[in-house]
């Protein structure tokens, strides 16, 4: 019987996978909506099942941090579409999650939109809420992010409530070019620290810049890092690979969760090497 149950379960994860690839691959101006609903389906279906049934009990916190500057401008739909399909992803799995969904621009470093709800309690984005404008301060958002969360950890231990683990996700288009009250060896410094206590996992996806050079320049480590091309299709892509990574990262018990903070997303990064691909093809022409 057991035998019979990896079967299926193998055969279900080749199809979700395919299924990833004709999404990444897909040209621009193609529907994917189709491909994408029958994605969420087979992913829900297959964490259901699992190889025992059983979620982790382990309570996971997601920091969404979304950057809202003016260079998002042309992506504004894609962005707000792909962090829903991730949201929708997410309220579909088992297991106790929490979300913070923060935007960051120069006019507002730090702006909270939803605040330690419910995964199932989080709204959807909307044009009302995410608009583009101004510059971009990563580091001041990350750092503010970071002093954020030490308080709630702080004020859960206090409260005599159950430790979770915590998972930072990190959307941007730009490079920093507008901080004030972090840099970068502090933000470095932080995360360090953090990875260092082993239930921090942190999430860098990047476009119009050397993703691993920005990310790595901060503490996240490479197996953790994809670079994204600042296109619709990439966009979508980007946030399948967020909506992958982090429900594998919510079906593992802790053990693994720690164990694995160094490669979130598993040796397969399809949105950059769909970006890779595209240069490529541009390199032979």
């Amino acid at each position: 019987m057991n035998s019979e149950l990896n079967i299926n379960l193998n055969t279900e994860a080749s199809y979700i996978e395919r299924l990833r690839q004709l999404i990444a691959e897909a040209p621009d101006g193609i529907d994917v909506g189709p491909l994408e609903a029958a994605l969420a389906s087979a992913e829900a279906a297959l964490a259901s099942a699992g190889t025992t049934g059983d979620p982790s009990p382990d309570r996971t916190k997601i920091w969404f941090l979304l950057d809202r500057s003016g260079s998002m401008g042309p992506l504004t739909d894609d962005v707000i579409g792909g962090f829903n399909q991730f949201l929708t992803e997410q309220q579909a799995q088992a297991g106790k999650a929490r979300m913070s969904v923060v935007l960051f621009d120069a006019q507002n470093p730090y702006e909270v939109v939803v605040d330690g709800h419910r995964i199932s309690e989080v709204p959807p984005l909307t044009s009302g809420i995410y608009s583009a404008r101004s510059m971009t301060p990563l580091f001041d958002a990350m750092g503010t992010l970071l002093e954020r969360a030490d308080q709630r950890i702080t004020q859960r231990a206090a409260a005599g409530r159950d430790a979770e683990d915590q998972l930072v996700l990190v959307f941007t288009d730009g490079h920093e070019n507008a901080s004030t009250r972090f840099d970068r060896a502090r933000i470095f410094e932080m995360i360090k620290e953090r990875q260092d206590a082993g239930n921090w996992t942190f999430v860098f996806m990047g476009a119009n810049q050397d993703s691993y050079a920005a990310g790595g320049d901060v503490g996240f480590d490479r197996g953790s890092i994809q670079d994204f091309d600042a296109t619709p299709a990439s966009v979508h892509a980007s946030f399948m690979e967020f909506s992958r990574g982090t429900a594998s990262y919510r079906n593992k018990p802790r053990q693994s969760r720690v164990m694995d903070r160094h490669d979130f997303f598993e040796g397969q990064k399809l949105a950059e090497r769909a970006l890779r691909e595209q240069e490529e093809a541009q390199t032979q022409n």
